[in-house]
């Protein structure tokens, strides 16, 4: 939950010895005041929560980070960790702190990452496929292809796929963060409406910012290779060694993941190449993003379609592939996509609570989407489904950890 008005100071121990007052209203600084023992104190006063200097001498932070984490009275405090190394945050997420921030951190980002702990918020920057459709038959719901932005908590920033809308998101960051971003992008597949906007994400210019991108290898080519060769000067004029962010590059596979502290899910789809889906769990609310998957005639017998319900059970959100109008589908067999039917009849039999109509043939226009909305009403209401439907619209925001 997030830690409006809390009971008790929040409380900055170890305090970073590059950060001088004035620290945020409701912090008390510590410093060094506590002795050697600091965790007795802890222990005797159960404060709200912590912030830890995760470049002190000797991995001091990191140690009473894992000490705290150790003792089962201390669950509620929140435990939040500075450090300018992604490796130190990466460590102290897997020991179990709340939030990790990279330095420098200003007093109004400490405070706001406190009060936005339990903030699970999805925003849409792209919800076409195959092409960007621009003109007036796209206005309401956008043109863009597909892109999906998730913050996390106070800090964390997860990017799925790069289509079109990673432009817009792009956009947003430089006007309102100055082009700072440490987040990770995954990819569902390299495909053109997934892939080729990469360059044009102005954060991987920027030095100072760490951005992991995340996707499947398709046989033998990394997804490193897979940039590379996007941008070899052939295709784009310009390289990778542009870049100037610190750019990790991890392949993917089908399995369960756990990245900053998030459970993360993927699950192989049936589109052409290798292509995942992701479903991210965090406090109890979940999303799944599942683009570019054929459904087709499968029946409930099918291993394949078992095992992807099994992997969307209960999720609060799913994010479907909609590409066409039940009628067309039966002449674009094996092409990698699903008519509004068949998605609508796999988010019942998952028990989703919230689906997203996504990634519309480019034939299709703004009125099409909503008959595509009223065709998954009906057939939502003719299974006595609980599901409700949306329409992601470009732009729209939706806060998953508020959801009734």
């Amino acid at each position: 939950m997030p830690l409006a008005d809390p009971p008790e100071p929040l409380y900055l121990l170890a305090a970073c010895p590059d950060w001088n007052p004035p620290h945020p209203p409701g912090f008390k600084c510590l410093d060094r005041t506590l002795g050697t023992h600091p965790l007795a104190w802890i222990l005797a006063t159960r404060p709200a929560g912590l912030v830890l200097d995760g470049d002190a001498p000797e991995s001091e932070g990191l140690e009473l980070l894992a000490a705290i984490r150790h003792r089962p009275e201390l669950d509620a405090t929140r435990l939040f960790l500075l450090s300018r190394s992604p490796a130190t945050r990466a460590t102290a997420y897997a020991l179990g702190a709340d939030e990790c921030l990279p330095k420098p951190c200003t007093p109004e980002q400490l405070t706001e990452a406190f009060h936005q702990h339990g903030r699970f918020e999805l925003t849409f920057w792209g919800v076409r496929g195959t092409l960007p459709i621009p003109g007036p038959k796209t206005l309401k719901y956008g043109g863009n292809t597909s892109c999906v932005g998730l913050r996390i908590g106070g800090h964390r920033r997860f990017v799925f796929d790069a289509g079109t809308g990673l432009r817009m998101l792009s956009n947003h960051l430089m006007g309102t963060d100055g082009g700072r971003f440490d987040g990770r992008i995954f990819i569902s597949h390299p495909h053109w409406d997934h892939f080729n906007s990469l360059p044009f994400f102005q954060p991987l210019y920027f030095p100072g910012n760490h951005i992991v991108l995340h996707g499947p290898p398709q046989g033998e080519r990394s997804l490193r290779d897979l940039i590379d060769d996007q941008m070899d000067g052939i295709f784009f004029p310009i390289t990778v060694g542009a870049f100037q962010a610190e750019v990790e590059y991890l392949d993917l596979w089908e399995g369960v993941h756990r990245f900053d502290g998030v459970r993360v899910e993927a699950k192989r789809l049936c589109h052409p190449g290798h292509c995942l889906a992701y479903r991210v769990d965090y406090q109890g609310r979940s999303v799944a993003y599942v683009t570019d998957n054929e459904l087709g005639a499968r029946g409930p017998d099918d291993t394949s379609l078992r095992e992807l319900i099994g992997f969307l059970d209960g999720v609060d959100v799913l994010i479907h592939d909609c590409t066409y109008f039940d009628d067309e589908y039966p002449k674009r067999v094996n092409w990698g996509h699903s008519s509004i039917g068949q998605a609508s009849r796999l988010a019942h039999a998952a028990g989703v609570r919230y689906f997203y109509l996504f990634h519309h043939d480019p034939d299709h226009s703004d009125a099409d989407i909503e008959r595509k909305l009223a065709l998954a009403e009906r057939h939502l209401h003719g299974l006595g489904s609980s599901t409700r439907c949306r329409i992601a619209g470009e732009g729209d925001s939706l806060r998953i950890d508020r959801l009734a």
